[in-house]
């Protein structure tokens, strides 16, 4: 014979109806009790929700809720019709494409600039050791002048 055992119960404070299992050992009475336990079970069960919710009711939460959700919601709507009439004039006058102008326009010349710079820095560098060895002769000689000078004084 095997009696009906419950199934493990949670942490969850939810409510559980408990695992009654039927053998083929199990007599009619055995069935039938059986039977009526689970209907105890559903009608405890029952009963603890209606409680649960009456005093929920009672309590003014679940009104509480609804106006809460109803404010959310209420500031939504109206957040996100402000934000659209805010962009609709944006448009309407024309801001947003001047706007898509200007960045479209900077980026260009900013490209313009570090293609100009890369350049510069390329002739520079291929320039730099002719002008270092310009500005080696012209040292040299503006030396070999001035030791000159002080020879002859």
């Amino acid at each position: 014979m095997s009696s009906p055992l419950p199934s493990p119960i949670s942490d969850d404070n939810s409510v559980r109806i408990r695992d009654h299992s039927i053998t083929t050992e199990t007599t009619s009475e055995q069935a039938a009790e059986s039977i009526k336990n689970v209907a105890r079970s559903i009608h405890g069960a029952s009963s603890s929700i209606r409680e649960l919710v009456l005093a929920l009711y009672q309590s003014g939460a679940i009104g509480e809720m609804a106006r809460s959700i109803n404010e959310a919601a209420t500031a939504i709507r109206d957040t996100v019709n402000e934000i659209n009439d805010t962009v609709k004039d944006l448009n309407k006058r024309g801001i947003i494409k001047d706007t898509s102008s200007a960045i479209e326009e900077t980026t260009n010349a900013a490209l313009d600039t570090i293609h100009t710079v890369k350049d510069a820095t390329k002739a520079a560098a291929e320039t730099t050791p002719k002008a270092v060895k310009t500005l080696k002769e012209v040292s040299d000689k503006v030396r070999s002048k001035a030791a000159a000078n002080n020879l002859s004084k």
